[in-house]
């Protein structure tokens, strides 16, 4: 009998065991709102606003909780557009639970989030559930919450005849300061102190100087090639910078005596151009050979003497003090 009665107690503690084994996972497989699958990490959740009546742009609070496995992983989701919903700043937050046969082993977590909200639309709003990706050992999932009703009341009910106004009361004279206009008399002070400013600098401007009166070209272009030569390039070996310099001097005279070449010519349009300007065949060969014979020195890095680099000034200097032209008498 004895025997009987310990076998009994035996099956009792089996069935009662595999009865909270089955009830353990059936709270796990309870599947989030907005999941078409059991999410098989998920223990519980939760959802709620506090408080449930609001007045109309009162600020509530929206908390919602999962319950998880150990170690499954969390993370909160922005909450979707709505225009009746204003929501504030996200906090979350997470805990463990521990229990099992050791009192340190983990064996859940509890992951919360509180976000301030707001209603500006009257009546009962249903405030959608946040959403959330967890991913743990039976793989990532993303679901949402319950979702939460809110109801929204006016500031004052219109029916409510109990409401306290402020008495009416009558117009109250304003002050002196205050019935002085202000900005006409700003206006008036301004526009004397701005007369009197342009007299006063009018009275103390001096009188326009005299415009300085024109180089010569031909005068300015004579005086370059002396500070030039005062330089000595072609002794110290500086051949290309003294050609580069040359022509620019030339170059720069037959910008402003012809008005036919442009900055930046090449050499065949610094001559066509200036063969186009009525430009002498003779003074037209001399520079074309002198910008070439540059071009190479500059370019090129042809080999050049000091007795070339010598006969080049002469021949600018030359060319500068010929008679001039028709085509730059013109313009001169």
């Amino acid at each position: 009998m004895k025997t009987g009665a310990r076998a009994a107690r035996g099956i009792a503690v089996v069935l009662a065991g595999i009865a909270c084994a089955s009830g353990r996972a059936a709270s796990a497989d309870a599947p989030l709102a907005g999941s078409n699958r059991y999410a098989l990490d998920v223990i519980e959740s939760r959802a709620s606003v506090e408080p449930g009546v609001v007045h109309l742009g009162e600020r509530a609070v929206y908390r919602g909780a999962v319950v998880v496995r150990a170690g499954a992983d969390v993370r909160w989701l922005a909450p979707e557009a709505n225009d009746a919903l204003t929501w504030g700043e996200r906090r979350a937050r997470r805990s463990s639970q521990f229990g099992g046969y050791a009192s340190h082993s983990r064996i859940a977590d509890t992951v919360s989030v509180e976000i301030p909200v707001q209603a500006f639309q009257l009546g009962r709003i249903v405030v959608p559930g946040l959403g959330v990706a967890i991913a743990g050992a039976n793989g990532a999932r993303t679901a949402n919450l319950p979702a939460a009703p809110i109801t929204v009341v006016p500031a004052i009910a219109a029916d409510d005849t109990a409401a306290d106004f402020r008495a009416v009361h009558g117009p109250l004279a304003a002050p002196w300061w205050g019935r002085v206009p202000w900005t006409w008399v700003i206006a008036a002070l301004l526009t004397i102190a701005a007369i009197v400013a342009f007299m006063r600098r009018r009275r103390r401007m001096p009188a326009p100087a005299a415009a300085p009166a024109a180089l010569d070209p031909l005068a300015e272009a004579l005086a370059a090639v002396a500070a030039l030569r005062a330089l000595r390039l072609p002794e110290h070996g500086r051949f290309a910078e003294h050609a580069f310099r040359l022509g620019q001097i030339l170059r720069r005279y037959l910008e402003a005596a012809t008005h036919a070449t442009r900055p930046g010519d090449t050499t065949p349009e610094l001559v066509r151009h200036l063969g186009e300007a009525g430009l002498g065949v003779d003074d037209l060969g001399r520079l074309a050979g002198l910008l070439r014979v540059w071009d190479r020195v500059k370019f090129a890095r042809e080999p050049f003497t000091l007795d070339e680099a010598v006969r080049a000034e002469q021949a600018v200097e030359a060319f500068l003090r010929r008679p001039q032209p028709a085509a730059e008498r013109r313009v001169a």
